[in-house]
This record gives C-alpha cells, structure tokens and sequence, in this order.
C-alpha cells in the first residue's frame, strides 16, 4: 500500500518535472533493433538512494536499492523480462529492443530521507542494422556515341535517418550519374549506406552499357526505322496486287458460273420446244389418220332417178 501511494505522488511530482525539466539532465540514447541498450544513471557512492522510478509514456520500473540487493519491480507488461539494473550505479538496461520502445523516458531518483529528488530525461532512438544495399542501373543513349549512366542506391527495407555516399566520386545521394562514353575505362563504383548504428556497401562495375546494348545507339535506331519504313513500302504495293488479283479471279468465276447457268436454262427451253413440236406433230398426224378412216367409211353416193331392177 505505501508503495501504491508512493507512485501516486511520483505521478503528481510528474507535472513538477515538466516545469523543471530545463534543468534536468537530458541526453539521446541510441539503440539497435533487438539488442540491448544502457540508460546511464550514474549514482555515485557518496549519494545516498531511497528510490529510483522510470516512467515513459506510463510507469515502467522502480528501483529500491538494498544493503545486500537491488529490488526491481516492472511495472509494465511489455517490458517483463527484459529490463535489469547493473551495479551500484543502477543504470537501467533494456534488452530484446522493440521499435515501439522509442521515446522519452524519465528517471526520478529521490535522495535519502527523499530530501532531494533529481530527474534525468533519456531520449532513446532505435535502428535497425542495414542490410547489403544494392545498386540498380539504367542508360540512355546521348550526343557523341556516349551515355547517361544512372546508377540507384537503395536499402531492401528503407529506414529512416539513412545516408548515401558514392565512392570513388564522393557524391552524397543515393543517385549517380555518369556520362560515359566507349573510350573509356570500365570503372567500379561503391555506394554505401549507413544510419546511426550501422553502415553496408555494394559495388558495380560500369563498362560501354550502351555499345554492349544495340539498342542504345542512335545508328541502330535509325537503321531500323529506315529498314521498317522500307518495309512497309513494299509490302502494300504487295498487298494491293493480291487483292486485285483476287477480284479478278473472283469476277471470273461468277462469269462462268452465270453462263453455265445461261446455258441449262437455253437447253431446257429447247428440249421443252423439241418436246413441244412432236406433240404437236404427233396429234397432227393423229387428226389426219382419223380424217381419212372416217372417208373410208362413207357410203357410195347414189343417184335419185336411178333405177333399181
């Protein structure tokens, strides 16, 4: 229970602090992404402690200092298990370092008999180690058969506060560019990356990227858009002829296909007027017969004043 109403007046003594903080000690801590990093209390054997409370954006730890132990008491859960307090001096360690650990924190540390109370600010970064940068290339062509050579500088994941510099050219950026041209030399280049707490370098090497790429060379572009433009030129008189003969063929055919069609229906109308006229000639013929069977038939005139004995 006192040491509940303990934190109680350490947290009104909070707004104290800000006022006084001008005078506080203050210093920027550095710390690596999952390593440990030291806050520096520096308690000296002539001074007499009774407690120490570490507060961030809320109570972290508190410290009782002992005749035959240091008691530590975290006060906040994300940092169970990873702080600790290093000798008599009682600096405070945090191990296991998170991004999120970053901040303002405060040490109250309250004299003998709580005569005197001392506040320390700590300000901590946290970084992470860089990785191996890596340089990506890019050309265009330009006057003269030379090139504009791009190198790019980059880190895989991008962290903050990170610094470039170009060796052998001394170029601070992570940009570079190069005018190049085949006389000369091949030339390695070295980009390095660093941030507070690391620093890692790549290297290239830069030989006639736009002889090597045909592509590049203002030539070649011409004399594939000369050979294009020929090209095309020939293929459409090409096509033209194609297409003419095509209809010529294609006219032809329904020429010949309208006179086979001219000429069955001419020999269907003369085989139907053939067949006509030997109708007609066959019931002539018919009419005729049945005229001269009907004479043979008659019988023989006789005169009226002919006798009969």
């Amino acid at each position: 229970m006192a040491q509940h109403h303990l934190w109680i007046w350490f947290l009104c003594l909070q707004t104290w602090s800000e006022a006084a903080g001008r005078d506080a000690d203050s210093m920027v801590v550095t710390g690596i992404l999952g390593e440990s990093v030291t806050f520096p209390v520096n308690i000296q054997e002539s001074q007499k402690i009774d407690y120490i409370a570490w507060i961030a954006q809320s109570s972290v730890a508190s410290i009782k200092p002992g005749v035959n132990r240091t008691e530590v008491t975290v006060t906040q859960v994300s940092y169970k298990g990873r702080i600790e307090v290093i000798g008599k001096k009682y600096d405070l360690v945090i191990k296991d370092l998170r991004m999120e650990d970053a901040g303002t924190y405060k040490a109250y540390i309250i004299e003998e008999n709580r005569e005197n109370i001392i506040t320390k600010i700590y300000h901590l970064h946290v970084y992470s180690r860089l990785e191996k940068p890596k340089i990506r290339q890019s050309w265009i062509p330009s006057l003269n058969n030379t090139c504009n050579v791009t190198l790019t500088c980059s880190v895989e994941k991008e962290e903050k506060n990170v610094k470039y510099s170009w060796s052998p050219s001394g170029e601070k950026s992570n940009v570079l560019q190069i005018f190049y041209s085949p006389m000369d030399q091949k030339l390695t280049y070295t980009c390095t990356a660093q941030n507070p707490v690391s620093n890692n370098s790549d290297s290239v090497t830069v030989q006639q990227p736009c002889t090597d790429t045909p592509s590049f060379h203002p030539r070649h572009a011409v004399l594939q858009g000369g050979l294009a433009l020929l090209s095309l030129l020939i293929l459409i008189p090409v096509l033209a002829l194609l297409f003419h003969l095509y209809k010529r063929r294609r006219d032809r055919i329904a020429l010949e296909a309208d006179g086979v069609s001219k000429k069955t229906v001419y020999s269907e109308l003369l085989r139907d007027t053939r067949l006509t006229e030997s109708r007609i000639y066959d019931e002539l013929d018919q009419s005729k017969m049945m005229k001269t069977n009907m004479k043979n038939k008659r019988p023989p005139k006789t005169l009226g004043n002919e006798n009969v004995v």
